[in-house]
């Protein structure tokens, strides 16, 4: 593993100094940073070397700690990325999520927490949201290519979280309920199609029955406010449900699972799926569980991120709906968008032609023996 020395000696261009116990704990948590996303995360070296730049980079520009950091300097900071030193826009979209990643760590890091409230009297904030962020203005923006689970691998990827879950209860280990979150945070992603940054948006009222399918009970609709398309902020969808298992999944979470994060939570705390201390759960924490996840099923390194399922949950849907209907499920502005989250296998394909060309030869030669 890499040594987080070599990432942290770049320094800003700009002239700038904090106080000596700023700048003391500001490194410690530049470095803890680094270190977790070398070593638990697997980040490369570059990737890390280049976000700790652009951390240091929004720090010199407001002249603040983080802890100190508001939404009024990010927006200063996105003013001068944007317009003095004209960065393209994919750029300032990586700027953007390089501070929201590094915030969502401080943010739920209890030691870094507790020291900055000891020494401030303040808590560290997210500061960046959908509100003061570039959106992705389309669906492949980015370039990554991405992979569905095939149907064997979705079934070892839940049934693995399943038995890790049933061990961890045997051996009355902390991951015990965490695990029985992410089995149904991330069967939500799958059976719902959705992004994972609309999950992690549920709270208990969104949803609602489906006239039509009134064996769902009071889960026939997911109430999702997600991506708008071309920039235009988030737009309000319903995602029928289509897996006859979401519903009593999601009842057995809602009774069984969610309650054990209650402890430290608001009592007026709406959100589906809370942190061991009681938040929302937030994007880099659902992404780590998602690695766990792939560990204990044996996928790890095989190219799959959270956003794979959404990805799976097209593909296999495609398979039982017509192209509009999953179209629609998903969110998506045209089917053309659709067509690239499909990755339907040749031997599919090609199964379904042979059998379709087979049974209209059988009709065709019954017609013949009638007509004799």
């Amino acid at each position: 593993m890499a040594s987080t020395n070599n990432l942290l000696v770049a320094k800003p261009s700009t002239p700038w100094a904090l106080a000596p116990q700023d700048a003391e704990l500001f490194e410690a948590i530049i470095e803890a940073w680094a270190r977790r996303r070398l070593s638990s995360l697997r980040h490369t070296e570059k990737a890390v070397a280049r976000d700790v730049a652009i951390v240091r980079d929004f720090a010199s520009h407001s002249q603040l700690p983080p802890w100190l950091w508001t939404e009024d300097s990010f927006d200063a900071w996105c003013d001068h990325l944007g317009l003095e030193r004209a960065l393209a826009r994919s750029s300032q979209r990586h700027y953007q999520s390089s501070i929201r990643t590094f915030l969502d760590y401080l943010t739920t890091n209890v030691k870094f927490r507790n020291d900055i409230r000891r020494l401030y009297g303040i808590d560290p904030r997210q500061i960046c949201s959908e509100e003061n962020c570039i959106p992705h203005t389309t669906e492949r923006e980015g370039g990554r290519e991405r992979r569905a689970f095939t149907h064997n691998e979705i079934d070892r990827f839940f049934e693995g979280l399943r038995m890790a879950a049933v061990e961890a209860g045997r051996f009355h280990a902390k991951d015990y309920n965490p695990l029985r979150r992410d089995r149904m945070f991330f069967f939500t992603l799958y059976s719902a199609g959705l992004r994972i940054s609309e999950a992690l948006k549920l709270d208990l009222t969104s949803f609602q029955p489906n006239p039509n399918i009134p064996a769902f009970g009071d889960f026939g609709f997911i109430n999702v406010w997600g991506k708008g398309s071309k920039g235009s902020g988030p737009r309000f969808r319903s995602v029928p449900v289509t897996h006859t298992d979401f519903p009593a999944l999601l009842d057995w979470y809602i009774n069984k699972v969610r309650p054990e994060f209650l402890t430290h939570a608001d009592p007026n705390e709406q959100a589906l799926f809370l942190s061991e201390r009681g938040h929302r759960l937030k994007i880099s924490a659902a992404e780590y569980r998602f690695h766990v996840a792939t560990r204990y099923c044996n996928l790890e390194g095989q190219g799959l991120s959270p956003h794979c399922l959404r990805h799976t949950s097209v593909t296999h849907e495609s398979m039982r709906f017509s192209m509009e209907a999953v179209r629609r499920k998903h969110g998506h502005s045209t089917v053309a968008v659709t067509q690239v989250y499909m990755h339907v296998p040749d031997e599919i394909v090609n199964e379904e032609i042979s059998n379709v060309v087979a049974r209209e030869i059988d009709n065709a030669l019954d017609d013949k023996e009638q007509t004799k």
